[in-house]
Parts: C-alpha cells; structure tokens; sequence
C-alpha cells in the first residue's frame, strides 16, 4: 500500500484510454446482492452482470475496488403539492433476515465471505457498503448496527482472503465520529484504511484547502491511512439564496430547490471545477505519507439526478471530468496534472 492509489466511479461505456491518461489506476464497482433466494443460492443476474463489467475493467488494465452490497437507498420523489419527500427503497433479499439481527450480521458477513472467494484476482480492495453514518444509506440501521454490520463484513472478507485492502467511508454526517470511534478502536483490526468523502464547497461549506485539515485529522483519529473514497466539484447548477437555505435546514430537500446550499470562489461552472480540482491536488502533496489514495466523483456526467430522477437537476448530474459524451472538460486537464505532482 506504498504507491498512492488513484481512482474514478465511471459507468461501463467510458473512455478508458481517458481515464488511464489522466493517471488513473483504479475504477470503483458496485456489487447487488449475489443470491436470490437463500445464501448460497442461485446468482442474480445484477451480480452476475457487476462481475462482468469487474472483469472487464482488469482486462482493460483497471484495478477494481468492490462495494459490498447496498442494504437501500434514500430518495426523493415529489408529493401531491409538488414538495419532495425522502423514500426509503429497501434492497434487501428476504433471506437476510431483520435488519440489526444476529441472523443478519452472520448472513452478511458469509457473502462477504463467497464475495472475496468468488472475485478473487479480480477485485483487489474493497470498501464495505457506503456512507454508513446518514439516513440516505443507513436507511433502519442506528449507528451501533451500522457498525457491527461494517464489521462483519471486513472480517468475512479479510479472513478470507488476507492480501485485500478493505475498509469503509463515511459522508461526515453526524455519526461519523461514532462510527470512527466504534470501527478503528475495534481489536480485531479487519479495516485497514480509514475512508471519507466530501463535497466541500457544493453540498458542504469549505475549499480545496478544507481537505488538509480533514486527511490530518481523521489520521490522527483512527492511526490509519486516508482513503478519500468520494471528492469533486460540481461544474453547474445555482446556489440557494436564504429563504432557500433555511428549508434545506429544517429538512427540505436540495433537489426540491435544484440548488447547491454551498459554492465556492464563483459558483459552479466548468472554470470553476477546474480550479478546484487544481489546488485539492496542491493542498494534498503534504499528506502524501499518511494518504492512500483519493477517488474521483466521477469520471462522467449523468443524464439524471439519481436521487429525484430530474434531467435538469444538477445535484447529481454534473460531477464529471468528461461530459456525457465522455469528451474532456478544463477539469480533466487539472485532474491530470495534479496526479502528476501528486505520485511524483
């Protein structure tokens, strides 16, 4: 875990000699639950389709980071007055078991377990589910089950398979120090990196800068290398005015508005995201010892807001390095010469 790992989220049909252009090594892949029925039982055709595009990846010359099954995601869909109501969608096969059960943890932990037999060779590292420490991934689960859940699942797959490099994120919600406190003071010691993501200065107030300060700190915390499983810029979309950012406050949603509650030095354009991009990577050559590496969100942009589904909603439409049509925005060329300085 010496050389800096330097990765992307991207759906299958990008530009892969882009991507290895721009100095990046790693792809990160999504994993559904692999039984349909009962552990151990027939594979569903999602899984079988992510392992596909996992070897894919390799046999291209990516590396793959897996991410264990999802338990459901939060969305937003917009009621009979139009205001948008957070939907929970739940992903987990009836064979699992009560959420927070004994039954449960041990039938995770076991397909994590035929995850690190079954992909052996061609994921390499793994990042245990996602963001466990707000609603919108957490779903039923309190902190405390979050983090027996994350738990098991490391030591289902590095006992399985001891060369992996596994661990999880969080969104630096209100709960992630729990779960930092809870999961690194753990004496089995299954996580071998600490992992976060941010936004600063587009769903989150801060800078480029912001990210020196919060790589220090959290290995200060946890005695672990830094993982920055999730940054970026987005490169379009407003910013909310008062009235706008008190609601978000009180609990509206931000794709109510299609409105960032925070910017930075300009708003959020293509410029903008480049220059961000520029100085996150000059704000990180100083920690280069105690980072194991940063993955971008994400390679491309997308038609629509996955969390209410809007084409025009720029929340989760506009992270890209490339646009839709996987052609290169300024951001691409920062991107690349920041890994330049970075893995000099």
């Amino acid at each position: 875990m010496n050389k800096l790992l330097i990765g992307t989220s991207a759906g299958p049909g990008a530009n892969v000699a882009l991507i290895q252009e721009a100095g990046i090594g790693w792809v990160r892949q999504d994993f559904p639950f692999p039984f349909a029925d009962r552990l151990g039982g027939k594979l569903t055709d999602g899984y079988r389709q992510a392992k596909e595009t996992a070897k894919i990846w390799c046999e291209q010359g990516l590396m793959v980071m897996g991410v264990t099954p999802l338990i459901g995601i939060g969305g937003y869909q917009a009621d009979a007055g139009g205001v948008m109501q957070f939907i929970w969608q739940d992903w987990l096969p009836a064979w699992m078991g009560s959420p927070g059960s004994e039954d449960y943890y041990r039938q995770y932990q076991e397909l994590c377990v035929f995850l690190a037999q079954d992909l052996r060779g061609i994921v390499r590292m793994w990042q245990v589910t996602n963001e466990m420490d707000i609603p919108i991934f957490a779903g039923p689960l309190k902190p405390r089950q979050a983090s027996e859940l994350i738990l098991r699942a490391a030591r289902g797959l590095k006992e399985t398979d001891s060369s992996l490099i596994v661990g999880t994120n969080t969104a630096g919600g209100g709960y992630a120090y729990y779960l930092y406190g809870r999961l690194y003071a753990d004496p089995a010691g299954y996580l071998d990196y600490c992992g976060v993501d941010g936004y600063y200065g587009s769903w989150a107030e801060g800078e480029p800068e912001t990210w020196a300060g919060r790589i220090a700190e959290l290995y200060e915390l946890t005695g672990k290398k830094v993982l920055v499983n999730e940054w970026g810029f987005a490169s379009a979309g407003e910013v909310m005015n008062a009235e706008e950012l008190r609601a978000r406050n009180q609990g509206a949603s931000a794709c109510q508005f299609r409105k960032w509650p925070a910017t930075w030095d300009g708003g959020h354009t293509p410029a903008v995201q480049a220059d961000y991009v520029r100085l996150v990577y000059e704000s990180l050559l100083p920690y280069r010892e105690v980072l194991l590496g940063a993955f971008f969100y994400r390679w491309e942009d997308q038609a629509r807001c996955w969390q209410c589904g809007s084409p025009d909603c720029p929340l989760e439409t506009a992270w890209g390095l490339v646009d839709i049509q996987n052609r290169p925005k300024p951001a691409y060329v920062a991107f690349k010469e920041g890994v330049k300085r970075l893995i000099a």
